[in-house]
């Protein structure tokens, strides 16, 4: 298995997918309005869902109209008024001209490229199920504009061959966020200008835009709760009925399924989707299942909508090929069943070797922090305790890891001595600092103080520690002081993964929370063993 770090888009891609005029629809479309064209009754409604079946034909659609009558973007909600624009004779000569992907085709990069549309498809489904019960925007409109959402993927399919390893991490076990960060990087304002070019509707561009996504916290208290049943949640109540918001839930649920519909990720989304739309999730599975048992039947196929993996005695996921960088550096010479074309071989990229979602677990938290503030004798002595702490990064916060530095007796060294979640090598285990020279660290330890270490700021801060420690401490890292009732007697540090998301204001909050309760436990906990002591000693006079 060969291992490679992911290369960045080159930065033209988006533009240069915005000249593309010759993508394929699908060859059953041509079939069916074919058909539908020989009844002389046939209206723009009928023709409407037989286009909307297709997301590369309502494209091509969208782009035409706005080419012909420039403007009249806002006021298209669907195929049908594309084709009021057009006319029927505009339809059967775009078909005549389209190229098509066909069903049984061979190729894997159009197999791939059928896939995306018929998960745009599902996608677009999904919406319009969920625009009914919101009320906020038409179902026709939710659907329209959640399929074409999709519309810059299935250029970057067609035209980057290295897009398909979005795909290849989604069946790896990463989100659609963290995928699209570590294939095409953070490239929004690209993305946003080609949605322009292509004349996307309001609703698709929106779900480019940041301001229309809920933060990290908001998407924790969503994942856990309906936010109707909790008091001082009115911003996410605003973001839930955002329309963006529709394609954002249909779009990620209907990838997840088409990738592994009986995965954690696939049930996290459903349980999303339940807590946004405020219906419980035994009574919103039935109309999933049927909605995505219905769509399989319009595609005449299980794949795309996953109800194939589905129907698998065993939880099934549906992966695609990793393809390589056309600049990777050189490889060992292959033989055999290995000596294939770059674009066919498969492997494994470098940032898989650490999964990029955190994931929190709060009933271990308020359990943890509830024996440290109650309970903290139970410990037994600090070093359980502080044991206790790091579980606490890990497996309450969702850190990778955590390690307790702490001073020597004559306080000039500071130096790890409890870690979690770190092998044996891990460079972390090497870190001491000289405490009798002015650093970050020797701040830290004046008082009870905290920090939140970043690739922006951590040059700053550590500009006083030598090159080499400087080296020990991982990109992402929390760290705050802790004490036992009087001067601080070491530092706790928690890291996140290399290629995980920025830690948010809300882990770091957590993360100093942790710390404060565990001092004051370290505090109790030494007074009560003090005292059993004395006791004993006056026992024993």
């Amino acid at each position: 298995m060969t291992h490679l770090s992911i290369a960045k888009p080159p930065a033209t891609l988006w533009q240069a997918l915005a000249e593309c005029h010759d993508f394929p629809v699908l060859e059953e479309s041509r079939e069916r309005i074919r058909q539908q064209m020989h009844n002389r009754s046939v209206s723009f409604e009928d023709l409407a869902s037989s286009v909307e079946r297709d997301p590369a034909l309502c494209l091509h659609l969208l782009r035409l109209s706005v080419e012909r009558h420039p403007g009249c973007n806002e006021q298209i909600s669907g195929a049908a008024s594309c084709l009021s624009l057009l006319g029927m004779q505009e339809l059967v000569k775009l078909m005549k001209q389209l190229p098509v992907v066909s069903a049984d085709t061979e190729d894997p990069a159009a197999q791939l490229y059928r896939n995306a549309l018929l998960t745009a498809q599902l996608a677009g489904n999904l919406a319009a199920l969920w625009a009914a019960s919101k009320g906020n925007t038409s179902v026709s409109y939710a659907r329209w504009s959640t399929m074409l959402s999709s519309a810059p993927l299935w250029l970057a399919l067609l035209h980057y061959p290295q897009a398909q390893n979005w795909l290849h991490l989604l069946g790896r076990g990463y989100e659609l966020g963290e995928s699209t960060r570590a294939v095409f990087g953070n490239q929004l304002p690209a993305i946003q200008k080609l949605n322009k070019q292509l004349s996307l509707p309001v609703m698709a561009a929106a779900l480019f835009n940041k301001e229309n996504w809920p933060s990290a916290e908001q998407w924790r208290v969503l994942r856990h709760h309906d936010p109707r049943d909790l008091d001082n949640q009115r911003p996410l109540l605003h973001h839930c009925q955002q329309p963006a918001m529709i394609s954002l839930m249909a779009n990620s649920l209907a990838w997840h399924w088409h990738i592994a519909p009986d995965g954690r990720h696939s049930k996290r989304w459903q349980t999303l989707v339940s807590h946004w739309l405020g219906k419980p999730e035994h009574m919103l599975q039935p109309e999933l299942r049927q909605l995505q048992v219905q769509t399989s039947k319009q595609q005449h196929s299980g794949i795309a909508t996953g109800l194939q993996l589905l129907l698998s005695p065993q939880p099934t996921v549906h992966t695609y090929p990793w393809i390589e960088t056309e600049n990777a550096a050189p490889k060992q010479p292959m033989s055999g069943e290995q000596a294939q074309p770059d674009h066919q071989r498969r492997a494994t990229p470098a940032v898989n070797a650490e999964p990029q979602e955190r994931h929190s677990d709060d009933k271990y938290m308020k359990k943890l922090l509830r024996q440290l503030q109650q309970e903290p004798d139970s410990f037994g002595d600090w070093h359980y305790l502080m044991r206790g702490m790091l579980k606490g990064v890990c497996a309450g916060i969702g850190l990778s890891s955590a390690c307790i530095a702490l001073l020597n007796k004559d306080r000039t060294v500071l130096k790890v001595f409890y870690v979690e979640g770190m092998s044996e090598q891990a460079p972390m285990r090497r870190f001491a600092v000289d405490m009798r020279k002015p650093s970050l660290f020797s701040k830290l330890l004046e008082k009870q103080a905290s920090l939140l270490l970043n690739r922006d700021n951590r040059q700053r801060f550590l500009q006083h520690l030598p090159p080499a420690t400087c080296e020990l401490i991982p990109a992402q890292t929390m760290m705050m002081s802790i004490d036992a009732g009087a001067a601080p007697i070491g530092v706790m540090m928690g890291f996140a993964a290399e290629h995980q998301p920025e830690l948010s204001q809300a882990e770091y909050i957590s993360f100093k929370n942790l710390c404060q309760v565990s001092s004051q436990s370290l505090a109790i906990l030494k007074t009560n063993t003090e005292k059993k002591r004395r006791a004993a000693g006056n026992n024993s006079q």
